[in-house]
């Protein structure tokens, strides 16, 4: 199971941005920089807030924890509060675990198939069939990218990215389902990752096919 994706992300660091005038042209030039830029990085981690809104609520629950990225194939999101869960994805496997109990779920999953996971793993040109995409600099020198769905049936109505160009950061996610409800993640504190287990499943657990 993968978290309410509730998906997605991410960080980066270590090279710079193109500048906010010249990405805002090019919205996909700005996603393209930042997911190589995340990738040449290696292993990052950064904390991260979760919320979910549900249609016609103004407040959500929250949630929060740390994220762990080694592109292109691994995300992993340790969630600490409000319950300890974990849920690992790398190429099409992914897994699911609650601490401290015996059991976890595996799944075979395909990133086309899964909103917020394929604005990191899909070729960008993929994307462009998928998304129309616009970009917006903000007075804080950041960058917004709206993403709307191309497909009639999409289970999504928008999808949100805040960049930070000068940082090479991804600063938030959100994106809205059909029904109303919206997914929030704020990211913060980005740091290289010093976990060199962090993307393998736990030992000793019995896992769980669907």
């Amino acid at each position: 199971m993968l978290p309410v994706f509730r998906p997605a992300a991410l960080a980066l660091s270590l090279l710079a941005a193109p500048a906010a005038g010249a990405a805002a042209d090019d919205p996909w030039a700005a996603l393209d920089s930042v997911r190589r830029q995340m990738a040449a990085a290696g292993g990052l981690a950064a904390d991260f807030v979760q919320t979910f809104t549900p249609a016609g609520f103004r407040t959500g629950d929250v949630e929060s924890g740390q994220i762990a990225i080694a592109l292109p194939d691994c995300l992993r999101w340790d969630y600490r509060e409000p319950f300890p869960k974990a849920f690992l994805v790398c190429g099409v496997r992914a897994h699911s675990w609650v601490e401290g109990e015996p059991r976890g779920r595996r799944a075979t999953i395909e990133a086309r198939q899964e909103m917020g996971l394929d604005l990191l793993l899909l070729p960008i040109d993929e994307l462009r069939s998928r998304y129309r995409a616009t970009a917006q600099g903000t007075s804080e020198g950041r960058l917004d990218l709206v993403l709307e769905p191309t497909a009639p049936d999409s289970p999504l109505v928008a999808v949100n990215l805040t960049l930070d160009p000068a940082r090479a950061r991804l600063v938030a996610l959100d994106y809205r389902d059909r029904e109303g409800n919206v997914t929030s993640f704020g990211f913060s504190a980005y740091r290289a990752l010093d976990d060199p287990e962090a993307f393998s499943p736990p030992p000793g657990l019995d896992w769980e096919d669907p």
